[in-house]
């Protein structure tokens, strides 16, 4: 039975892949799948002959010669590549490995898991020395902390800079519907995922590497699996990274839009993908002078548009998820009645969940969610689409997640979910925050407004 339910979430994942890939080149996907393959089982070969050779061993020059070799032919063709590994399915440069045997994909995968490693990209083509250093690395025992973390300072010990490890990747079970909540601990770990694989991509492509759209793709399905409309998504976890919070919450709001527009699943990967890269062009150093060290600075805001499609023009071949993305990155900031005409349809859903966004957490004038509302509002028809911004209005309700209210019964209530229905716009799910008489409860207790009978008395923050 459990054999079953992993089945099938696997065909249900990968018809998403097959979908989304639809307007790919259909040659360079063969040839990639084809390639691809080689380059896989070559690399799988030398991770199991350290096993029973040592690396001086001259059964180590036929497999290093070949993997040199498939590499300069990928990275001459794609500029970088990725692979990743996901139980016994592998993907290199997001088109689906097609082993003859179930079990060189699973070999792949537990390669790479025993150092917590779920992928790995390589950015210039290795050297006989790198190759020895890069087995080398693999071979040792893995550290019982942080395996992929020792992984990767011994690579960039060894010198290998051009190569990077990505964590674990893994499937949702069947059984997690579509449309149901997830725990607590399932949205820290997507939440962190999309943040950490924005702040990876954000990263590398400062660093003049290729984009890499699986990982975001993985973390945008991981959403959508859980449904996007639960209330547990719209919680705030600690991150690090600035731009990875806000590029994750604006792919959030994002979603909620291409819901309620019922765009198809594989667009609405694309849609979330096209979310987080949004803002990428910031990652972009101008001026940086690698003959002298001089690091550059990200674009001014008028230009960072540009610099976010200049980056993603790096990625090798045109299909139209990567058109998609282009567009929203270079219209995501464009007035619905801009005289160079109406912006494309990502463009002009990212341009409201990123105002929305920034209203609420900007750190120089922060709004309420319902104060950012009823200013954004002021601008539909000119700024804003006035059918998408309805959509969006009527997803997140008079009181958005994250409202802080104050009842006509003197509690002070925050609200945390999301529009219900039409009798539920201002009747929002809330979390008492402060009692009647402004103590702090000592447990979490849920309010919901369409049910109590109390009323919204004010807007606190």
């Amino acid at each position: 039975m459990a054999d079953d339910r992993f089945d099938l979430a696997q065909n249900r994942l990968d018809e998403t892949m097959r979908k989304a890939q639809a307007g790919e080149d259909r040659e360079l996907a063969r040839w990639i799948r084809e390639d691809g393959m080689r380059f896989a089982m070559v690399l799988a070969g030398l991770l199991r002959l350290v096993k029973v050779h040592a690396l001086d061993n001259d059964a180590f020059t036929k497999p290093t010669a070949d993997f040199i070799s498939i590499q300069r032919e990928l990275i001459e063709k794609l500029g970088a590549i990725h692979l990743v590994a996901v139980d016994d399915q592998s993907y290199l440069n997001d088109v689906r490995l097609r082993f003859d045997e179930r079990g060189e994909a699973e070999g792949m995968s537990s390669l790479l898991k025993r150092h917590g490693v779920g992928g790995v990209s390589f950015h210039s083509v290795l050297t006989r020395p790198e190759v020895a250093h890069l087995v080398e690395a693999w071979a040792g025992d893995p550290d019982p902390e942080s395996p992929r973390k020792a992984l990767a300072r011994t690579l960039d010990e060894a010198g290998l800079k051009s190569v990077q490890v990505f964590g674990v990747f893994r499937f949702r079970m069947q059984g997690e519907e579509k449309g149901g909540e997830y725990t607590a601990a399932d949205v820290e770990y997507v939440l962190d995922r999309s943040r950490g694989a924005v702040t990876d991509a954000w990263d590398n492509m400062g660093h003049g590497r290729l984009p890499n759209p699986l990982p975001l793709r993985r973390a945008v399905t991981e959403m959508l699996e859980g449904g996007i409309a639960g209330s547990t998504l719209w919680e705030d976890w600690e991150t690090s990274s600035r731009h990875g919070a806000h590029s994750t919450r604006v792919a959030r709001l994002a979603l909620l839009i291409g819901n309620a527009l019922d765009l198809s699943e594989a667009q609405l990967q694309d849609l979330g993908v096209a979310a987080v890269f949004h803002d990428v062009g910031y990652a972009a150093r101008e001026g940086a002078d690698p003959a002298t060290g001089h690091p550059g600075y990200a674009p001014p805001f008028e230009r960072h548009g540009a610099a976010g499609a200049r980056l993603l023009l790096r990625q090798r071949g045109f299909h139209e998820a990567r058109v998609h993305r282009l567009l929203a990155v270079m219209e995501h900031h464009e007035s619905y009645d801009s005289r160079r005409g109406k912006p494309s349809l990502f463009g002009r859903i990212i341009r409201i969940c990123e105002d929305y966004d920034n209203l609420t957490y900007s750190e120089e004038c922060r709004y309420s969610p319902a104060v950012a509302l009823t200013y954004m509002s002021g601008m539909v028809g000119t700024e804003y689409d006035p059918i998408l911004f309805q959509l969006f209005l009527n997803q997140v309700g008079a009181f958005p997640p994250g409202t802080l209210l104050e009842l006509s019964d003197g509690r002070e209530v925050r609200s945390e979910g999301l529009c219900r229905g039409p009798d539920t716009f201002s009747r929002p799910l809330c979390v008492v925050v402060r009692e009647d008489d402004g103590t702090i409860p000592p447990e979490r207790i849920e309010v919901d407004l369409a049910e109590a009978d109390v009323r919204v008395r004010r807007v606190i923050a």
